[in-house]
């Protein structure tokens, strides 16, 4: 499929998700629930993110550091790896810096610890 076909259908569907999001509230209309929360009756590290979505897209910054305060705060990292990403041969530093493995590993030791601590703390 040509690169600008991909491209083309990926920002089709962001725009599609963000009006989704942005129309519909998840905490009011049936959206999939957390098949974690659901069977164990803990939060996951992204329970909330719909909510949260939902609530940002409103430019209410407050309710969705509520529904998850994790995902509200790695929205920079996520447009940092994007970037990076997208930008591989423009700023190969800084991919090659995106793929640094001390990076992966302390992502994931902020998820696993978000995921501990929000159970832990009821967060």
């Amino acid at each position: 499929m040509p690169k600008k076909m991909v491209v083309s259908i990926v920002l089709i569907a962001i725009i599609l998700g963000i009006v989704v999001y942005y129309t519909f509230d998840p905490s009011k209309v049936l959206f999939p629930r957390c098949p974690f929360y659901a069977l164990t009756g803990l939060k996951c590290p992204g329970c909330g993110t719909q909510r949260a979505i939902h609530q940002l897209l409103h430019l209410n910054i407050g309710e969705a550091v509520r529904y998850n305060a994790f995902m509200v705060f790695s929205i920079p990292l996520l447009v940092f790896l994007i970037t990076a990403d997208v930008g591989k041969t423009r700023w190969p530093k800084l991919y090659l810096l995106s793929r640094n493995p001390v990076l992966s590993w302390s992502i994931l030791a902020v998820v696993l610890l978000w995921w501990l601590l929000r159970n832990l703390l009821s967060l």
